[in-house]
């Protein structure tokens, strides 16, 4: 997939990430003057005449149920939009950087085990973050070391609501 070195106002500059739903780039928003992470759907996803409406659903969904959550240990949503290029649509969404962070899974390997106090921790800010989601109508649906962001000083955000439900 050939990214612009633009999407919307946002700056492209490197990939970071790549998830089942899109690619992760680290951008920079010059009207905010931060970096910021933009999460692009998979082209050829979102070109599949059979399933792309869904996929561009499930896509969007993240930017609608996680963006009404403000708290610490969710990443937060800022944008969301889609580019029209020659080459197809760019669905993309904006969410906080982490700096310097990863996921959870290298911790989830017997020979890079966190301290017990750390895990403590993490488990506690993570029950905290989805009980916040849960008293405001979102369920995540998809916890797994992969969708847990630790910074690099083992702070923890909860990320990836693309398959999260909202209740009514």
């Amino acid at each position: 997939m050939n990214i612009p070195e633009k999407l919307g106002k946002y700056e492209i500059k490197e990939q970071v990430g790549r998830g089942s739903m899109g690619i992760v780039y680290k951008g920079y928003d010059p009207f905010a003057n931060r970096d910021i992470a933009v999460k692009v759907a998979m082209s050829d996803a979102l070109n599949d005449k059979e399933s792309g409406e869904r996929y561009r659903k499930m896509f969007f969904n993240e930017a609608h149920t996680a963006g009404k959550l403000k708290h610490p240990n969710i990443v937060e949503i800022l944008d969301a939009g889609v580019e029209e290029t020659e080459e197809g649509d760019h669905c993309y969404i904006v969410m906080e950087l982490i700096e310097g962070g990863n996921t959870l899974k290298p911790y989830c390997n017997a020979k890079n085990l966190l301290p017990f106090e750390t895990v403590i921790e993490i488990i506690f800010k993570c029950a905290k973050a989805l009980d916040y989601a849960h008293r405001n109508g979102v369920v995540h649906r998809d916890i797994k070391p992969t969708n847990i962001l630790v910074t690099a000083d083992l702070d923890v955000r909860i990320a990836d609501f693309s398959i999260a439900h909202l209740m009514t």
